[in-house]
């Protein structure tokens, strides 16, 4: 019998069933996952390395290893400094999880919320 081979999303989808702490950090973490997938994907739209990212930034290019491990939720002012200094947009819906997230696209909404210490979370980038 051949082995199955799952991909990412099943791996952490297996994950988050045997392991509710590791379903919490992984819910946790989900702003700094998209922050970082922002940073990535504006890096690699405009072919630069992490060093002259961190140059438009303003920031150290082992800062920017760091924003781009998606290990680390980025504060609100480091969100706010990248969207002026790269002209991108982010966005962080909030809301309880009693209530459905309104202010993202579609778009976001489709991606799905992240429930998390009683809040659901919808992030959104777009460059």
């Amino acid at each position: 019998m051949a082995a199955s081979t799952k991909n990412f999303g099943e791996l952490v989808a297996g994950e988050q069933i045997a392991d509710p702490g590791f379903r919490a950090e992984w819910q946790r973490l989900a702003p700094a996952r998209a922050f970082a997938v922002t940073l990535l994907r504006y890096r690699a739209e405009h072919d630069l390395n992490q060093r002259q990212l961190g140059d438009r930034l303003g920031v150290s290019q082992p800062r920017v290893a760091k924003l781009e491990s998606g290990e680390h939720n980025p504060s609100i002012e480091t969100i706010i400094s990248a969207a002026k200094q790269l002209g991108i947009e982010f966005v962080l819906d909030v809301a309880p999880i009693s209530r459905k997230p309104t202010l993202v696209t579609a778009r976001a909404q489709k991606q799905g919320a992240i429930e998390h210490d009683d809040v659901s979370v919808v992030v959104a980038s777009a460059s």
